[in-house]
């Protein structure tokens, strides 16, 4: 359930924010991808369309040494998995990276895949270490600040010619009544808690122009509702 609210004022309380919450939703995260738990409920029966749509594009994408950053429970490492020759999986939570090492163990790549905990943006990667990188719903959590930061942080670690997939909420026609397209929101979770998450919405326009503006070339595979 999400409720507009209003905005926090600290940039550090909003990362502590959201930190806590997913730490909160490791358990439950998933769901989300089921048309459960964070799921608008009026578009249930779409959420699972669009994992398939996504893990299909996914299958094909990957090579060599790839990094996937705020990779929580690594929920989409079995589409991708196989057609890496490494795999760096990078998040702050704990409790979403103990699921993350059980997939891991569950996929059998335990001698392919380093687990990392860390915030992305203060880790050390080595310079073009990287042939593809793996960005799932970050982009929309992220101050204007911390994107360009992170594009930095991408073109720094990248080799020449890599390849980069984004994965994050579409802006549509079908959840506008739902909701803001660029705000705050406070989410509930399971145990009564809640959390006042940044939460910002992207159209094939808004991300093709992002991604050029930051130096990479777009191509637009799948957008669901």
């Amino acid at each position: 359930m999400t409720v507009p609210d209003q905005m926090p004022s600290d940039p550090n309380a909003e990362q502590a924010e959201m930190f806590s919450y997913y730490d909160a939703q490791a358990d439950s995260y998933e769901d989300f991808y089921r048309g459960r738990g964070q799921a608008i409920a009026a578009l249930s029966s779409e959420y699972p369309v669009d994992t398939a749509g996504v893990s299909e594009l996914l299958s094909g994408f990957g090579r060599g040494d790839v990094v996937d950053l705020a990779c929580g429970t690594a929920f989409w490492l079995p589409a991708y998995g196989a057609n890496c020759n490494t795999v760096t999986l990078v998040d702050q939570s704990a409790a979403a990276l103990a699921r993350c090492q059980q997939r891991v163990r569950e996929l059998n790549m335990h001698r392919v895949a380093r687990v990392i905990r860390a915030d992305l943006f203060h880790m050390p990667l080595a310079p073009a270490r990287f042939d593809a990188g793996v960005v799932g719903f970050l982009l929309s959590h992220l101050a204007d600040g911390q994107t360009a930061e992170l594009f930095d942080r991408l073109r720094d670690i990248l080799r020449p010619k890599s390849t980069l997939a984004i994965i994050d909420s579409a802006w549509s026609e079908a959840r506008h009544p739902h909701g803001q397209r660029d705000g705050f929101m406070r989410r509930l979770v399971g145990d009564g808690r809640s959390f006042m998450i940044r939460k910002k919405y992207f159209d094939r326009a808004d991300l093709g122009a992002l991604l050029g503006e930051h130096g990479f070339r777009a191509r637009s595979v799948y957008a669901g509702n």
